[in-house]
């Protein structure tokens, strides 16, 4: 679910040359391209078979941690999971840190953005998301929509929910909820530059799939911004 994930917190993949139809939108998006994966995020997965709980786990992704030990498996059915299941969960991982981290725009149309509606203090946008027969993700099926401040640029939140269900990894799973609705809160002290370093993010990350046949729901919680280990400088993405 990393890739699926990424592009909601707009701070994923390097840095791009970025054109929109909004100033205020490319502002916006570049001063996030620039953070780079700068955020921790807890992770609820459960995990179904027959329609009952297989497995309830909390994991924690932290970049701030050098890179073997930026995840954490820290529960699993509501204890401290065993030296076995640690060592299970670690080799799955290790097997998801082969792909490479793509630009924030090999997920995302700004040029072709829309506006959704405006207040006084901030414009809505509907951001188109490209599709790609190589993704197993269609995100044309994803509604993305993020609100910016007229003043400062600053992203106050992003929003995503799924138009309809869909089918992913070759027709073995279905994506069939999605639900996004974080608030950035960017600081509003005086002299203080509103942007992701000041950043306070709240809110929840919803996904619900099916895998053969089964229930596997994820939600993310929990974000703070970290200083990146200096090893994850070029690799900091999460690997799941």
């Amino acid at each position: 679910m990393r890739r699926f994930f990424r592009f909601f917190l707009l701070g994923a993949g390097a840095a791009a040359t970025l054109t929109a139809a909004s100033p205020l939108l490319n502002r916006a998006a570049a001063r996030w391209l620039a953070e780079g994966d700068r955020w921790a995020f807890t992770v609820h997965v459960r995990e179904f078979a027959d329609a009952e709980v297989k497995e309830d786990r909390v994991e924690r992704f932290d970049p701030s941690k050098p890179k073997v030990d930026r995840w954490e498996l820290v529960t699993t059915d509501g204890r401290t999971p065993t030296a076995e299941r640690q060592v299970a969960w670690r080799k799955v991982k290790a097997r998801r840190r082969l792909s490479t981290p793509k630009s924030l725009t090999e997920y995302v149309d700004l040029e072709n953005a829309t506006v959704a509606g405006a207040t006084p203090t901030g414009v809505r946008y509907n951001l188109p998301m490209r599709s790609n027969l190589n993704w197993l993700f269609p995100l044309e099926h994803v509604k993305l929509t993020v609100t910016v401040n007229r003043t400062t640029a600053a992203i106050e939140q992003v929003e995503a929910g799924l138009r309809e269900p869909f089918h992913v990894a070759l027709g073995l799973g279905r994506v069939v909820e999605v639900g996004f609705d974080v608030q950035m809160n960017p600081s509003r002290e005086p002299g203080v530059v509103a942007g992701p370093a000041t950043s306070h993010p709240a809110g929840l990350a919803h996904v619900v799939v099916t895998r053969l046949g089964e229930r596997i729901e994820y939600t993310w919680s929990d974000f703070h911004r970290v200083t990146p280990h200096p090893g994850n400088v070029q690799a900091n993405t999460p690997d799941d």
